[in-house]
């Protein structure tokens, strides 16, 4: 048996060992290799942008925890029009972010539908809807929202299937067994009401930062890449990070591949950006106190005034108010085999700077579960030294899991944050959401949203 090392462990099978479930890497992987996910989607994915973003982001996230496989079963295959998977036929889409096009489903496995195919099979069965900015899941066809969605509904909607399914996988009883959904444009609102679906998307944000490039930055990026950007030239996308992909991030980024393993992460993320079409500028070194957008005499040599920032991190977030952004929204996801499913989204200008907001989160040192200790005992008594391999199990421990669906529905309330200031829409200062309830998901209106100028836009297709 053998447990590799830190950069080696895969951060979704990890959630199985800290949980208690699993007794090694191999055995949590084992499960995950048991876990087949089944997509049923019907004709109308040719003229429905929301259902192209939804089917491309179900089988990239979805690939990285189900690790049976992505089956789906396409009702016809039209070329694709939407974001990443533009120039695609269906079908190539599904090959392309890790899935197989099946002829047939089975009864047998979980199911989530796209679209109308009739009489799809599964158990459970769950299907997509969406009405503007409203996306969610639900469990019979009658409940489905009618009208367009946006395709950052459909990303969400996505996110929102494949964490229901995957917390069914696990053992949890409510997951797949309820109608679950959220309103991007009025998240206090019930998901299902027509004031919740919100405007028709016509602004697109045009310069951001995106600080921090892991299990979040890159869901942002996949997320910014699935809106309609009319010229997405105009839109400049600044990328902070100086870290490497190694080979257990596959399991949470989004824009991440096995061969990507020792490339640094900003260049691979750079890179898929600009096959999207969009311009880039490149920061490899640690956001810190230094870090401060240029303000130039000439407007259009101005960097990105605004930040989504998605650190592991607390202490860069407590920074983020010194470094003369006009808006910065924050996520932070939690990090245990519980809370991985839980996130917290804070937006400045705030009541509370982020030295503030952010205070007094430094994460406590979790004791090692039985897995870990069984596992420094095995070294020993095999004649390994039993400091060394206790420094190298510390380091496992210390990993943080993650599930790439979450960061995949964290991302659509981030980005929705910016474009709810180019629509006139509502501003929050913290939204927090918990996976395992999210109807229950708590939005704070924010008392002191300050005065900037509005964030440069560009046009939607």
């Amino acid at each position: 048996m053998s447990w590799g090392t830190a950069d080696q462990i895969h951060r979704t099978a990890k959630i199985l060992i800290d949980a208690g479930k699993a007794s090694s890497p191999e055995e949590a992987r084992r499960f995950l290799e048991t876990l087949v996910l089944q997509v049923a989607v019907g004709p109308e994915i040719e003229h429905d942008p929301a259902a192209q973003a939804a089917l491309a982001t179900i089988v990239n996230a979805g690939r990285r925890a189900f690790l049976g496989g992505v089956r789906v079963h396409l009702d016809t295959n039209p070329p694709m029009t939407t974001g990443w998977a533009a120039g695609l036929t269906a079908a190539e889409a599904v090959a392309e972010y890790g899935g197989q096009v099946v002829k047939r489903l089975t009864t047998a496995r979980p199911t989530l539908v796209v679209g109308r195919p009739a009489e799809p099979p599964g158990s459970p069965l769950l299907y997509l809807t969406w009405r503007g900015w409203s996306g969610g899941v639900v469990q019979s066809e009658r409940s489905c929202l009618d009208g367009d969605g946006s395709v950052l509904a459909g990303v969400a909607a996505a996110g929102l299937g494949l964490s229901e399914i995957f917390q069914r996988q696990l053992g949890a009883v409510l997951p797949g067994r309820r109608d679950v959904g959220v309103s991007l444009w009025r998240p206090d609102l019930d998901w299902r009401l027509p004031d919740a679906a919100g405007p028709a998307v016509r602004y697109l944000p045009a310069r951001l930062w995106l600080l921090g490039l892991g299990h979040l930055g890159q869901a942002y990026a996949w997320t910014l890449g699935m809106l309609p950007y009319a010229q997405p030239a105009e839109a400049e996308l600044g990328l902070v990070d100086f870290d490497r992909i190694v080979e257990g991030n596959d399991a949470t980024q989004l824009l991440a591949r096995p061969r990507d393993a020792g490339q640094r992460k900003a260049r691979v993320v750079a890179a898929a950006l600009e096959r999207r079409g969009f311009a880039t500028r490149i920061v490899e070194r640690a956001y810190d106190e230094h870090f401060h957008p240029v303000a130039h005499a000439s407007p259009a040599r101005n960097e990105p005034a605004i930040a989504l920032a998605g650190f592991d991190d607390v202490a860069p977030r407590r920074l983020l108010g010194e470094s003369g952004f006009t808006h910065v929204t924050d996520a932070g996801l939690g990090s245990g085999p519980v809370e991985y499913l839980d996130m917290v989204l804070h937006s400045f200008p705030a009541a509370e700077d982020p030295g503030t907001a952010f205070a007094g989160q430094d994460a406590s040192a979790r004791p090692l579960v039985r897995a870990y200790e069984q596992e420094i005992t095995r070294r020993a008594e095999a004649g390994d030294d039993e400091t060394a391999a206790r420094c190298g199990m510390l380091d496992i421990a210390g990993v943080t899991v993650g599930a790439a669906f979450v960061g995949t529905f964290a991302s659509t309330l981030v980005v929705a944050d910016v474009l709810r200031l180019l629509h006139g829409g509502k501003d929050y200062s913290v939204i927090s959401v918990d996976l395992r309830s999210p109807s229950g998901i708590q939005a704070v209106p924010n008392s002191a949203p300050g005065e900037y100028p509005a964030p440069a836009y560009t046009l939607a297709g």
